[in-house]
């Protein structure tokens, strides 16, 4: 080959190797993510059984932020899949702004030692089932006006709400995800009352009504079961068979018709006692777990939801920790709980009977990467 088209041709890959460089280093981490796990032979697909997923914040400084999504094998500990995703430097993740309201808060702030089990149930609801989605609200410094959309794995974020020519200012907030990926559901206000509504991730993304409350405060927008319905309460627990509905310390039974719970239903649900405590969720169709805080100083108890009935003994021995629960096992036998100690923080696995010893998951191997502000949204 003559040495003038042999230079020319060095030029041209020389080129088109700085271009592709150029468009790697502005790829979003969300996109590098895939391709590193693919390196490290960690999928990006996430089981659907015998899988614990965490989420972690990295938040900007100011704004953006990262947040990486892992799952973990829960007998190994070994990696077994990985994604993340870069929030948009309008993304709302601040805890100090008056509002709007989203999840995203409670997942990015500094300490997070405050996040319990309800805060959970949010923050799983950012997310579709598989995790290649995450629900995002958005604010314009300018005129304050709050979009709900979607990030995908790419770090592409999509606005679900759009621009008005003219009209009033947008104002969409607890932006949260159905499980099944078809909708991104929130709260507006209108005429001094709040609303929850949805807008579908197909077509034009109208926003179709749901249900009028009358203030929506600082509840969590949560949805559970399939495709999803929403809850906008402080915590959402739908039992194993899923006829059940345990928010708030009540019951309700939940008809397969009803796309969305508000408070006014919520106050008509059947009361339980955890003693002061708190739920963490179900462990079968007539039994929670609580994290008695108050009775048993966080050693968790089991409780029959029976009329009248009390929680049992408690679960784990007498410590000095601050203990929050975070996940129940799928067959109800586990429970995964922060533990924090002074400075110190760990997580913990135990049997959900009385008289159990947690076993505390060692920062080893993939694990130690983890770091402290970790939150277990999911155990399937």
């Amino acid at each position: 080959m003559p040495k003038a088209t042999v230079a020319l041709l060095s030029l041209a890959l020389a080129a088109s190797l700085v271009a592709c460089s150029s468009d790697s280093d502005q790829r979003v981490p969300g996109a590098d993510g895939s391709r590193r796990s693919s390196e490290t032979g960690i999928s990006d697909d996430f089981p659907r059984q015998n899988v614990i997923v965490t989420a972690v914040c990295s938040p900007g400084n100011g704004s953006g932020g990262f947040v990486n999504v892992d799952g973990w094998n829960p007998q190994s500990w070994k990696h077994v899949a990985h994604t993340e995703f870069r929030l948009p430097d309008t993304a709302v993740v601040q805890s100090d702004r008056a509002r709007p309201s989203t999840a995203v808060r409670k997942l990015c702030e500094p300490n997070n030692m405050s996040v319990d089990a309800g805060d959970v149930t949010a923050v799983k609801s950012l997310f579709d089932r598989d995790f290649t989605k995450m629900a995002v609200v958005t604010e314009d410094p300018q005129t304050e006006e709050t979009h709900v959309g979607y990030l995908d794995r790419s770090g592409k974020f999509t606005d679900l709400t759009g621009n008005e020519d003219f009209g009033n200012t947008p104002r969409e907030d607890n932006a949260a995800f159905a499980p099944d990926g078809s909708a991104v559901w929130f709260t507006y206000e209108v005429d001094n009352h709040d609303r929850v509504a949805s807008r579908a991730l197909a077509g034009d993304h109208k926003a179709v009504d749901q249900l009028q409350v009358d203030a929506a405060g600082e509840r969590h927008l949560i949805l559970v079961g399939t495709p999803g319905r929403a809850v906008l309460a402080n915590d959402a627990y739908l039992s194993p068979d899923g006829k059940r509905l345990l928010t708030e310390s009540r019951i309700l039974e939940f008809a397969a018709d009803r796309r969305a719970v508000g408070p006014d239903l919520v106050e008509k649900g059947r009361f339980i006692s955890c003693e002061g405590g708190d739920q963490v969720g179900w462990l079968d169709n007539d039994t929670v777990l609580c994290d008695a805080r108050n009775t048993y100083e966080g050693r968790f108890a089991m409780l029959d939801v029976s009329p009248g009935m009390k929680p049992g003994a408690p679960i784990v021995p007498d410590n000095d920790h601050q203990n929050n629960g975070m996940v129940v096992s799928p067959d109800g036998q586990k429970f995964a709980f922060l533990s924090a100690k002074g400075t110190t923080r760990d997580y913990y696995l135990c049997d959900a009977k009385p008289g159990s010893t947690p076993k505390k998951v060692e920062r080893t191997g993939e694990f130690s990467t983890l770091g402290d502000t970790a939150v277990f949204i999911d155990w399937r």
